[in-house]
């Protein structure tokens, strides 16, 4: 399953802050696509070595995280929506 599939991934990367090795393995197999596409960029296979240091950095970055900060951030929708009254 991609990220863009899951409504919300707030439980997920809180459970993995709290040290879930299951929800870290959850986040790690939804971004899988992200590092293989990064890990491959200009070129025609994957970087094992690079996909993996994408993989430490973005677990390190996961930990770093702050929800409660993120959460009071104002939407960024690009499609406002407008409703008729």
């Amino acid at each position: 399953m991609h990220y863009t599939q899951v409504d919300n991934l707030i439980p997920v990367i809180l459970a993995a802050q709290a040290g879930d090795d299951e929800a870290i393995s959850q986040l790690l197999d939804m971004f899988s696509q992200d590092f293989d596409r990064e890990a491959a960029y200009g070129k025609s296979y994957v970087d094992p070595d690079l996909r993996q240091e994408l993989q430490i950095k973005f677990v390190y970055i996961l930990n770093r995280f702050d929800v409660g900060k993120h959460l009071l951030q104002p939407s960024t929708d690009s499609h406002p929506r407008h409703y008729r009254t």
